[in-house]
């Protein structure tokens, strides 16, 4: 009995032990989609940090994070910000054009966004019951979390996709991850060094150029099969399509990171199987920027 109670205590001491050990150099923040919210901690801190999504929805989510200026709230940005998109797609749907909706967008929304608030990555989208990883690095400060898939014709973020997080100025201590490919975001390219393999590869995002305007470069990772349509997929990226991000997508999403500035590197996880495969971005498909690839 005494050795049993020995064997039990030394288990529980080295369990205690691991769970306490910071040598790891880890640092998870756990992200969890649902119809409609995100569950995720309100604080986290800066330097490079690992988030790992994952989506219990009944359709695609992703998120991206968008660095506010100091001056700047949280409900300054919902109601300055996202709810014109709402009105803007409306504008769409009851017959607008594409331009004339892109001027309803320059009248309503005001000059910071443009010049004040950054788009410091995310996941790409990923599909239902999925599971991605990505590590940024992050300075502090308050940031916005939202999705802006469609049901139904209405944004994610308009259904509550969408929440502050608060970035501490605490440093994390965890290092980015070896990378086993690179690609680079340049306009309008992606291009890449080395190769996936079957299982799990970490690929390093390096963001070279963006657009003037617009939406700035980000990639998404497909996997395709004998029906998919790259055209249809290129269109259903375009927001501004009335069916363009309206669940469910003609493909299967399987992560990617969202756009970063210039000069930032993102990191993101991936695990495949044999197949076809293409590298997307969201903004800039339809000017090229898609790379169809093989994994055998």
């Amino acid at each position: 009995m005494k050795l049993l109670n020995y064997f039990i205590f030394t288990f529980i001491t080295v369990a205690i032990l691991y769970s306490c050990d910071t040598s790891t150099n880890y640092n998870v923040v756990e992200v969890i989609a649902r119809d409609f919210n995100f569950e995720v901690v309100d604080e986290i801190q800066s330097g490079w940090t690992t988030f790992q999504f994952e989506n219990f929805g009944h359709t695609e989510h992703f998120f991206l994070l968008n660095l506010l200026p100091d001056t700047i709230s949280f409900e300054t940005y919902h109601n300055e910000v996202t709810r014109p998109f709402d009105i803007v797609f409306d504008s769409l749907k009851a017959g607008k054009s594409k331009a004339e909706a892109i001027g309803m967008l320059i009248e309503m929304i005001p000059g910071w966004y443009f010049t004040s608030v950054k788009q410091m990555g995310g996941t790409g989208i990923i599909g239902v019951g999925k599971t991605t990883q990505v590590t940024l690095k992050l300075a502090p400060g308050t940031y916005v979390m939202e999705c802006y898939i469609k049901e139904q014709g209405v944004f994610h973020t308009a259904l509550g996709m969408i929440r502050p997080i608060t970035v501490r100025e605490e440093v994390s201590d965890l290092e980015p991850p070896k990378a086993d490919m690179v690609i680079t975001l340049t306009n309008y390219k992606i291009e890449t060094k080395g190769e996936v393999r079957t299982g799990k590869n970490t690929i390093a995002v390096h963001f070279k150029e963006h657009p003037e305007v617009g939406l700035g470069n980000d990639v998404h990772l497909i996997r395709m099969n004998d029906k998919t349509d790259i055209d249809d997929v290129i269109f259903w990226l375009d927001w501004m399509n009335i069916k363009g991000l309206e669940s469910p997508a003609p493909v299967e999403f399987l992560g990617g990171t969202q756009e970063m500035p210039i000069g930032y590197t993102s990191y993101f996880i991936v695990d495949l199987d044999p197949g076809n495969y293409a590298w997307i971005s969201e903004s800039s498909a339809a000017k090229g920027m898609v790379k169809m690839f093989n994994v055998k």
